[in-house]
């Protein structure tokens, strides 16, 4: 996908230098993928749409932070992806994977793209980080789940910002019957059933 059709697609613009981060961040998932569980095969030839796309429309709800936790980040979606956006004076990427593996690739792709970004390699529970901005995650797990984990942050002011799919009213609606907390829902451009929840304000019932 070249920069002005990408720039299209999402809506919003971003450096060249942004888009050239993500084109090099593409060839290392295509080269890794030959020896690493990292994405499938059928979906090597739609890592544009089907991925950056969808990862990117995160950024603008994420940037005024400062420090952005990326849960279940696998091969860096979107944890990656952000930190192709990120400015390094403004922005810290924390990359949470349990994988040691997929964390070999991830340091790779920050030391060869010199990207804002630090990995924790653990559980989410184990994170011990306490400052978060925001914390983001995608097709880690149902809304219910995903505010459980990034709970002890989502209550210290922390937003969760989570690309969700087509079941996100019936997630919605079970997440309301554990917690308390606003939600904005933002459509998704890759997606049109699709949507970003942004979760605040967290409190248990």
């Amino acid at each position: 996908m070249n920069y002005d059709k990408f720039l299209d697609r999402i809506g919003f613009d971003v450096s060249r230098e942004t888009y050239k981060k993500l084109c090099r961040y593409h060839d290392l998932l295509l080269l890794w993928s030959r020896t690493h569980n990292l994405i499938g095969p059928r979906e090597r030839g739609e890592l544009w749409d089907r991925h950056f796309v969808d990862c990117i429309q995160v950024w603008p709800l994420v940037r005024e932070g400062r420090v952005i936790l990326d849960i279940g980040t696998g091969a860096g979606l979107p944890g990656i992806v952000m930190a192709c956006c990120a400015d390094p004076a403004a922005h810290e990427i924390v990359l949470v994977e349990s994988l040691s593996k997929r964390c070999a690739f991830l340091r790779t792709v920050i030391r060869e793209l010199d990207l804002p970004a630090t990995i924790e390699n653990s559980r989410v529970e184990d994170v011990s980080r306490e400052t978060v901005d925001f914390v983001t995650a995608r097709a880690v797990t149902d809304l219910t789940g995903l505010i459980q984990y990034s709970e002890k942050w989502l209550k210290n002011s922390a937003t969760g910002v989570f690309l969700k799919g087509k079941n996100w009213k019936i997630e919605l609606t079970e997440a309301w019957s554990y917690w308390t907390f606003k939600s904005d829902v933002t459509p998704s451009v890759s997606d049109s059933d699709g949507v970003i929840l942004s979760v605040s304000e967290v409190r248990r019932d």
